[in-house]
């Protein structure tokens, strides 16, 4: 009896031992930094949707190589949304922070007299953020949460109605947020993720982070 209750014990130390390791971590480390980029689909598809009106219009022969109204638009810039942000672990569900992105935009209209630009902008995203940690390994390996953001979008902008009258300007737009639902994490005090949501930090996510 007395080397059952040892055996038991032994066996109850050993699986709480990475639970406590685990927790171990997030009280040595409760400080977050990360960095990410993301992609939205709704601009993929708009990009998709130009870069296919370009090429049913040669397909099509609607241009005249020989005239003024070979007409393309080109949608530039980064192509998604670069983010840095900090989180605080409160305990072992609950972390809040803060997040900026940057994320550039232009528009480019040319034919077979040239090329301008009737718009270009710097967009920046600033947001407070909520994570909710929900299932975690005990060896904190592997992780799942979901994340919320909320605050406000700076955009730097300027228009262009033609080669001589440009516009410049600022323009705050508020709220803006950011809903990850469905959020994979790897690693334990440097690791790697994906979030999947929507709003202005993309739709798919993916970027790395440090404990400190």
């Amino acid at each position: 009896m007395k080397r059952f209750f040892i055996a038991i014990v032994c066996l109850c130390a050993l699986a709480a031992g990475p639970q406590a390791q685990a927790q171990r971590l997030k009280e040595a480390h409760p400080n977050e930094i990360s960095t990410s980029f993301g992609v939205s689909l709704l601009g993929m598809s708009v990009r998709a949707v130009t870069a296919l009106g370009n090429k049913l219009g040669d397909l099509a022969g609607l241009w005249d190589e020989s005239g003024d109204d070979k007409v393309r638009v080109h949608i530039g810039g980064t192509g998604g949304i670069a983010t840095l942000g900090y989180s605080y672990t409160i305990n072992k569900t609950w972390q809040f922070g803060a997040s900026v992105g940057f994320d550039r935009l232009s528009v480019e209209v040319s034919d077979n007299t040239g090329a301008f630009r009737p718009l270009t902008a710097n967009l920046i995203s600033i947001m407070h953020t909520a994570q909710v940690n929900w299932f975690r390994t005990k060896n904190d390996v592997f992780g799942m949460y979901s994340k919320f953001g909320a605050g406000v979008w700076i955009a730097n902008y300027g228009l262009m109605v033609d080669t001589a009258d440009e516009k410049r300007g600022t323009k705050t737009f508020y709220p803006i947020g950011q809903i990850s639902a469905v959020c994979l994490e790897v690693g334990r005090q440097f690791s790697g993720f994906l979030e999947l949501g929507v709003g202005m930090q993309g739709s798919i996510v993916t970027g790395i982070r440090a404990r400190f």
